[in-house]
């Protein structure tokens, strides 16, 4: 299949999965709060988040592990099929090795300070101390299952396999969507039984992908001889090293915040902010679609010396990742109250802000996301992961000086955004000195037509918000509108005229394809 083929089919399967995750959680999440109530919820973001921020974790590993292997499948085009497929398992194999340390380490050093700190730092009820035990202890098995597997999912990745990922990941919508709606009639501890299933079903799937990644790919067995090959774990751990100390940052932070909002605030607005971070994953899922499909091929393209196809694969993947993100976040920031209220009835205090500082920060995020791209690809990371993972990790005291100084718990937002803003810009800067990614032409070409497209989408959304009253017919009008507005300024002013005769002809093939097949 030709690259930009797949890379259509990949995006169109995980946009896809990520729009089914984003309905299914919209049921999922009320029916959670619900059952376990906003206490209990806030709890669970508090201590079994642990969950979400190994699956970024795994995420991390993955991309790191997958760039490795596709640099490898890249190098096809300068190597033998036989030295680039024997390099490939030399990459696996040498993954392995390291992934087989890191659950260990995670379960060894993770569960006895995990335990310290709910008992002696959180603000837990006593009556709940027990359930959040629980709660951890099943998030520490989901992480060690999610880990271990990273070899395998990256697998997936670098052979341009997203779609089989997608497929998984609607098997995991699916699971949670189940469990959440039986957790309304379940008479025992709900909180217990939540983090119980939850853990079956995280720990599940990964298994699942390491049994078809095992019989579907030969590079995927275990050759002792390179396992330990001190060249390539060297290489592999200077990579995955840095980018597991800018996750460590990142994680430092996600965790922190909920602490910090804790021991300030109490479970009631962690609940807020928990709503918050839960709506920003599923969102953030739906932004990465774009991201999933690049990255192989740009990562291919640099392995085989293409540097001029791969920094134009890293523009188009901000260009679209920012409009597929617009599509969404524009209506939902305009609209997020209105949303809330319908969604949840009574939703906690300050959630509808906190979700609308999120979102910003995904948008944001989206417009450097090519930025990100180029620099794993190229592969030294070192001085850019030092620098970004302390922008991210700073967030932290510059919200503990905002609680400190009396400020809300919307202050979580701005120093969330604030961070978030820093953090791009130091992508801009790195890729300009790395790659020489051209600063001006990425402002002309992406930044100055988002701000516009922006700017016009958000006018037409308050057009039918001050002409009707807060409803779910106002939230269909504000959404189709800004659909269609943020659509006509894309195609016009973002995407340039090789771009929209390649997505035309697309979209001609499909529908000649389709009246062909049915007239025979």
């Amino acid at each position: 299949m030709q690259s930009s083929k797949r890379i259509i089919l990949n995006t169109a399967a995980s946009y896809g999965n990520s729009v089914v995750a984003i309905i299914f959680a919209l049921f999922s999440t009320r029916w959670i709060l619900l059952a376990l109530g906003q206490a209990d919820f806030g709890l669970y973001g508090v201590v079994g988040s642990i969950i979400l921020l190994i699956t970024y974790v795994s995420a991390t590993l993955s991309i790191g592990v997958a760039r490795f292997y596709a640099y490898s499948i890249g190098q096809g085009a300068v190597l033998s099929k036989e030295e680039s497929t024997e390099e490939l398992k030399r990459w696996f194999n040498t993954a392995l090795s390291m992934h087989l340390v890191l659950p260990i380490l995670l379960i060894g050093i993770g569960w006895p300070a995990g335990e310290y700190a709910i008992e002696n730092w959180l603000t837990v009820p006593l009556d709940r101390l027990d359930a959040c035990l629980w709660v951890f202890r099943a998030s520490l098995v989901s992480a060690f299952m999610s880990v271990l597997a990273v070899p395998f999912v990256a697998m997936y990745t670098a052979h341009q396999r997203i779609f089989e990922l997608a497929l998984f990941g609607i098997l995991r919508t699916f699971s949670v969507f189940a469990v959440s709606w039986y957790l309304l009639t379940v008479s025992s501890d709900r909180l217990i039984f939540y983090a119980i299933c939850m853990m079956a079903i995280n720990a599940s799937i990964p298994l699942i992908q390491i049994i078809r990644a095992f019989f579907h790919y030969d590079a995927c067995r275990v050759k002792f001889a390179y396992m330990y090959n001190t060249i390539y774990l060297k290489k592999l751990f200077q990579y995955v090293g840095w980018k597991m100390f800018g996750m460590s940052c990142y994680t430092l932070r996600a965790q922190g915040t909920p602490i910090l909002v804790n021991l300030q605030f109490g479970p009631l607005v962690n609940a807020a902010y928990n709503l918050a971070f839960a709506l920003s994953t599923q969102a953030t899922a739906l932004s990465t679609a774009m991201t999933q499909a690049f990255q192989p091929a740009i990562v291919s393209a640099e392995g085989s010396g293409s540097r001029e196809k791969m920094l134009s694969m890293a523009m188009q993947a901000c260009k679209f990742g920012s409009l597929l993100v617009l599509l969404f976040t524009i209506p939902l920031i305009l609209e997020m109250e209105t949303l809330l209220k319908l969604w949840l009835k009574t939703p906690p205090e300050y959630a509808g802000e906190l979700c609308q500082w999120m979102l910003s920060m995904l948008v944001v995020d989206r417009i450097t996301g090519g930025h990100m791209l180029a620099v794993n690809a190229r592969g030294k990371i070192a001085a850019y992961e030092l620098v970004q993972g302390t922008v991210l990790f700073l967030a932290l005291p510059l919200m503990w000086a905002f609680f400190h100084f009396g400020h809300s718990p919307i202050s979580i937002g701005y120093a969330l955004f604030i961070s978030m803003v820093t953090y791009c810009i130091g992508r801009v800067l790195f890729a300009k000195f790395l790659l020489d990614f051209q600063i001006l032409q990425w402002a002309k070409q992406v930044l100055f037509p988002i701000v516009l497209l922006v700017v016009v989408s958000s006018l037409a959304g308050y057009l039918v918000m001050s002409a009707f009253e807060p409803s779910l017919l106002r939230l269909v009008l504000t959404s189709i509108l800004t659909g269609i507005v943020t659509s006509v300024i894309g195609w016009v002013s973002v995407f340039d005229r090789s771009e929209r005769v390649y997505v035309w002809n697309g979209i001609q093939q499909k529908l000649f394809k389709r009246t062909a097949s049915k007239i025979g």
